[in-house]
């Protein structure tokens, strides 16, 4: 690869040097673009940041990018009640929809199409094409706007140089009850088709799991009784993904990406509701095109990019219309995104700006016009200023302006002390802001839920959902083993949120509810992540969270937060060929309904794998996840589409061509 294209494609695709990376402490030499937008090591970053590297997604077998991603301290799954097993991504006790899905620093949710689960987005991504994954745990409003509030996924994929590269990967596993399984296969290829000028790349990945119906006996709903055996505590998937592009060094210093992804996801699965037994089918695909222009001047670097992300839902579980089926729900986002970096003396500074216009078409919620629309552009500014030998102090702030909210300013700032050649200190404050989704805001907008008891109307008095966020942590690092902890506090006001309590009218013997700013809710926690290389063959890692919330309103914890979370994972290395892990995740006590006084017990899983490399261009890999076969018992649990993956037994290979 020549020179410039080792410096321009640097912005997005710096090489990883950890195997196995997971944790927040990393070494200097691990190097990430998320926290700041210019190139910064781990340890240095104005955030609390992790990293998972492609050695480490590709070592374990049949595993989920969200499932890899709920290995990091501060990250869980919230579980979708109203949908069979299906998670979605939480950080630091944050609602979902305050987890912000990038790749290569593109927003890829689309929260007004889909309107429950974010695993819709991971699973969009095709593993193969996946360079690392960087997450950061703690609200970057400041720079990526609206959604940010929790913290954010950028993934990163892989680039092309002048050699030709191909790989092919599948996996399987098989469940030990012999009731189904599930198989993943993939092929990516990159290579240049003009040297050092012009460059492609293309990943595809069909992925497939059965559905799991594992509960017995009956179940009395509004229609009667019902047998429980024909529910589904996981529900049936089918996905396809493609990405590709095209990467043009026009001269030494610029440089053309074009990227297109496209993705096909079909869910079906029998759900316990209100009535009884109700059929949940949704489907839903998204295709994106981007074009990113790079640049290196005499003054500083930049980046210039516009992105469509255009996704069609087909959900009968929400539609109301029963007789006439569901409807598509479409929603197109067109997105005009920019900045430059400048380097004056000890000030780094980083300004921009971005343009965000959505369209919602969804005939069957919005009941009068069918669509809704909305602007939002926003700009910002951030210096890092290195104004002592051991000290950095990152600061800014953004303005975002928005068609029906006006201007939200959300300034941050953090400050990085290497106190020593092994000790490094952190700490910042930073504030964000997240407007309402369009449905939340349209009184058109009426939806089933409440399992099908009840429907939900759009409500556009809402306020939008703000937060001031603190934290604060110290790391410490030795040649064969770190350690790192940290604290942390979050005060959102104006959450969003259903009012069950007061119904706004009847349709059809239906209550209607609308939605309604919650006054405060505090969520803080502790944090801790270590790591010891106990010999040069034998590696333990693991962290530990703490979680305490509260809604100020009720004085009662938030649902779906476990208090507690930890993982373990020993790894060896057997032989320069043979390497193997054990990992035990623990998930505490999770009240999952303050008003029935519904408590998920804590439960304990453990995973095995072993990787074994032939020869160097191919490998195979096997392993087991969930080996204790920990379940849910309690009906009440079950009940509300709550559900541990059952023990599933994985084999799997990668060939490099």
């Amino acid at each position: 690869m020549s020179t410039r294209t080792k410096v321009s494609t640097a912005i997005l695709a710096v090489l990883s040097s950890s195997a196995y990376a997971n944790e927040a402490i990393e070494t200097d030499e691990q190097m990430v673009v998320t926290a700041t937008h210019t190139e910064t090591s781990v340890i240095e970053a104005p955030a609390t940041i992790s990293v998972i590297t492609e050695e480490e997604i590709m070592a374990e077998p049949g595993t989920a990018l969200n499932d890899l991603v709920k290995n990091i301290a501060g990250v869980e799954s919230q579980m979708d009640g109203g949908r069979a097993g299906r998670e979605m991504i939480s950080i630091r006790g944050m609602d979902s929809k305050f987890t912000m899905i990038l790749v290569n620093g593109r927003k890829l949710s689309s929260s007004n199409a889909i309107f429950r689960g974010n695993d819709f987005d991971l699973s969009t991504i095709p593993k193969e094409s996946i360079q690392r994954i960087e997450v950061i745990r703690g609200p970057m409003s400041a720079l990526y706007g609206s959604e940010a509030l929790g913290g954010v996924i950028n993934v990163i994929t892989k680039q092309p140089d002048n050699e030709w590269r191909t790989q092919f990967n599948a996996d399987y596993g098989y469940r030990d009850d012999d009731d189904g399984g599930e198989y993943s296969t993939g092929l990516s290829t990159s290579g240049a088709l003009i040297d050092d000028t012009l460059f492609m790349s293309f990943s595809v990945s069909q992925s497939a799991r059965d559905a799991w119906s594992p509960y017995t006996g009956t179940a009395t709903g509004t229609n009667g009784e019902y047998d429980r055996s024909q529910a589904t505590a996981l529900e049936e998937r089918d996905t396809l993904a493609l990405t590709g592009g095209l990467l043009w060094y026009i001269n030494q210093d610029h440089d053309l990406a074009f990227d297109f992804t496209y993705s096909d996801d079909d869910r079906e699965g029998i759900i316990e509701s209100t009535a009884g037994l109700t059929e949940s089918d949704m489907r839903v695909k998204r295709d994106t095109q981007a074009i990113t222009y790079n640049g290196i001047w005499n003054w500083g670097d930049t980046l210039l990019r516009y992105n469509r992300d255009a996704v069609v839902s087909k959900d009968n579980y929400n539609s109301k219309n029963t007789a006439l089926g569901y409807y598509d729900i479409d929603e197109v986002n067109h997105s005009v995104d920019g900045h430059a970096t400048t380097y004056l003396g000890d000030h780094t500074l980083t300004s921009g700006a971005d343009w965000n216009y959505s369209e919602l078409n969804n005939p069957d919620s919005l009941t009068q016009t069918g669509t809704a629309s909305v602007n939002q552009y926003a700009l910002f500014v951030q210096d890092q200023w290195a104004f002592a030998d051991d000290y950095t102090l990152t600061f800014g702030t953004r303005v975002d302006m928005h068609d029906d909210f006006g201007a939200h300013w959300s300034p941050r700032a953090y400050l990085v002390n290497n106190f020593s050649d092994k000790i490094t200190i952190k700490g910042g404050v930073g504030t964000a802001f997240n407007a309402p989704t369009l449905l939340q805001l349209s009184e058109e907008n009426i939806i089933n839920s409440c399992k099908g008891s009840c429907q939900v109307v759009g409500n556009p008095d809402l306020d939008p959902e703000t937060s001031i966020s603190y934290e604060a942590s110290v790391a410490y690092v030795e040649s064969n083993w770190q350690v790192e902890s940290g604290v942390f506090r979050n005060e959102i006001s104006n959450l969003i949120d259903q009012d069950r309590d007061n119904p706004v009218g009847n349709i059809g013997g239906q209550d209607v509810y609308t939605y309604k700013n919650i006054d405060e809710a505090v969520i803080q926690g502790f944090e801790l992540t270590a790591s010891y290389n106990i010999t040069e063959s034998v590696d333990l890692r693991g962290n530990y969270t703490f979680l305490d919330t509260e809604d100020k309103t009720t004085n009662e914890a938030l649902e779906d937060r476990p208090d507690h979370a930890a993982m373990a994972r020993l790894g060896w290395a057997v032989t320069n060929t043979l390497d193997t892990f054990v990992r035990v995740n623990y998930t505490g006590e999770t009240i999952i309904s303050n008003d029935d006084d519904v408590t998920r017990p804590s439960f304990v899983t453990a995973d095995l794998g072993v990787n074994y490399a032939i020869h160097r261009q191919f490998r195979l890999r096997a392993g087991v996840h969930n080996l204790t076969d920990e379940r849910f018992d309690e009906v009440e649990v079950t009940s509300r589409g709550y559900a541990i993956d059952p023990r599933t037994w994985y084999v799997g290979m990668t060939a490099d061509f």
